[in-house]
């Protein structure tokens, strides 16, 4: 394991470690066909350079800037290449609306931004130089950089422990917080990862998670750095990818994963085949005990269907179920659950192969301290983390800065717990406690986790009604069940609920609607 100082460090070691070995599959059509473009990391590596001494030679060197759009090979060029002329990366929302693009890059002081094709009307009215990287001069610009000569750059030695990344935290304009990273956060994090999983250089890694978001930012650059394959999902077309590109390894959002639970589930019952998998995970589970495993031929077909390869998932940004987890490694998947923040760069804890807990995130990974603050009588207090990838700040905002920093102790705003064994556990966002009028405290997040159980139940949001003073809940069912087989389902459910919940935390009305709450780009339900 190596700890590495910076990305360029990063670009040259991958280069010189694995050579021609395809970095990335860049897919294009032409004529209606499919044109795949294996990218090595030696071309990579070349191409970094190339972009980054244009930026030092046109003096866009320690400048800002700015990067947006969908998940491909030129944004992560863009990406690697500011960082290696020790210039400042600013990784946008493409969900954002023109104005909030505007905003951000004022906010950021960006000097230039590069966008991809597909948000060009966005990006309309920005006032600063804007080049699209999906254009003809993007790639002379490269051609450029390849022309320069190289003393300019080999004499810019980038800073890993200044200000090299600037990310917006997900919310509204006026509520997102602009974090400052260091290079260092990141590699910090990503040797720590790499200490604690098991990643391997034969993987095939699908970008799914946007990389303007730290998680799926950091975990694009640490996969390179062990010499993975990465592949790009085209949206959110899952299973496509798996199959196409033989996936065996991904990050996401747990809503990912439930959906492609709910959609085998599906498919099984239709074949009436659901009753015989859960005969064969109790057989599974059986044999294992005597150190036989026959996973892989048991639940062939079912693997097929997900490319084949799959072997490892990692799920964070909000909490997964625990039965779909269950269900992903009784087929011989191990899917892990992780728990971090913009603000740490990303990671704070997970599980890994020998170290999974139902309901938990894990345990704080290696170089981590992680602590409860003022816990209750249950042990459920605030969570701080200290740790080389705590951020070095909010940009220009001393007093937000101030309000989350204790000395090197970052204060998360989460909820939770740690166990005798610690494992951590999550119970909720700190400013999303109801607070009842016996002192009682109630966290949203729990009672939603066990609405969530019943199967016609996508989403839902448990908030306090104050003119009645009662617990509530806005209920979105599946629409692939029939409105009133769902609604009928979903009532009994709740009142199976209520009997498992304390009187003053039960759900005194509910709403059942098929219109979906509002979400970021990380699929995270925007609360209101």
């Amino acid at each position: 394991m190596i700890e590495f100082k910076s990305m360029r460090e990063i670009v040259e070691y991958t280069a010189k470690t694995y050579g021609d070995k395809t970095a990335y599959i860049v897919k294009t059509k032409e004529n209606g066909k499919a044109v795949y473009d294996n990218i090595s990391y030696n071309r990579f590596s070349r191409e970094v350079k190339y972009l980054g001494k244009y930026f030092i030679n046109v003096g866009l060197g320690a400048k800002r800037i700015a990067v947006i759009g969908r998940n491909c090979y030129k944004w992560v060029l863009v990406y690697f290449g500011t960082l290696a002329a020790d210039s400042v990366i600013v990784p946008l929302d493409r969900g954002l609306f023109p104005d909030e693009i505007n905003e951000q890059l004022s906010r950021s002081e960006a000097d230039i931004v590069f966008y991809t094709e597909d948000i060009s009307e966005k990006m309309e009215d920005v006032s600063i130089k804007k080049i699209c990287v999906d254009s003809d001069e993007f790639d002379r610009i490269v051609k450029q950089g390849e022309e320069l000569a190289d003393d300019k750059y080999k004499a810019v030695s980038p800073d890993g422990n200044k200000m090299s990344i600037l990310l917006f935290t997900s919310g509204t304009t006026n509520t997102s917080k602009a974090v400052m990273l260091s290079q260092c956060n990141i590699t910090s994090n990503m040797y720590a990862m790499s200490c604690w999983e098991d990643f391997r250089e034969t993987d095939v890694n699908m970008a799914i998670l946007p990389f303007h978001h730290t998680f799926g930012m950091t975990q694009m650059i640490l996969f390179a750095s062990h010499g993975m394959c990465t592949v790009f999902c085209e949206g959110l077309r899952v299973a496509k990818c798996l199959n196409e590109y033989h996936v065996s390894m991904f990050v996401a959002v747990p809503r990912i994963l439930e959906e492609m639970y709910k959609i085998i589930i599906r498919t099984l019952k239709k074949q009436k085949k659901l009753g015989m998998v859960k005969a064969a995970f109790v057989l599974s589970s059986f044999l294992k005990k005597f150190h036989i495993d026959i996973t892989g031929k048991l639940f062939k077909p079912i693997l097929d269907q997900m490319g084949g390869a799959l072997r490892f998932i990692i799920v964070g940004a909000a909490p997964a179920d625990p039965e779909v987890l269950k269900f992903f490694r009784n087929l011989g998947v191990i899917a892990l659950q992780g728990y971090g923040l913009t603000e740490t760069a990303p990671t704070v804890a997970a599980e890994n192969h020998e170290n999974m807990r139902r309901g938990s995130v894990g345990k704080p990974i290696p170089g981590e301290q992680v602590k409860i603050v003022d816990p209750d009588e249950n042990g459920i207090g605030e969570i701080a983390v200290c740790g080389k990838n705590v951020m070095l700040g909010y940009y220009r905002d001393e007093e937000k800065t101030a309000e989350v920093m204790q000395g090197d102790w970052f204060f998360t705003g989460d909820m939770g717990r740690i166990d005798k064994d610690g494992f951590l556990f999550i119970t909720g966002r700190k400013k999303n406690v109801i607070v009842l009028a016996n002192g009682k405290n109630v966290f949203p997040e729990e009672i939603e986790y066990l609405i969530a159980r019943c199967r016609c139940v996508k989403e839902s949001v448990v908030y306090f009604d104050k003119e009645s003073s009662a617990i509530c809940a806005d209920i979105v069912y599946d629409k692939s069940y029939d409105v009133s087989d769902a609604e009928k389902e979903i009532n009994a459910h709740m009142e199976s609920v209520n009997k498992k919940l304390p009187q003053w935390k039960k759900v005194r009305r509910f709403n059942i609607t098929d219109k979906e709450f509002e979400k970021t780009t990380t699929l995270k339900i925007k609360r209101h």
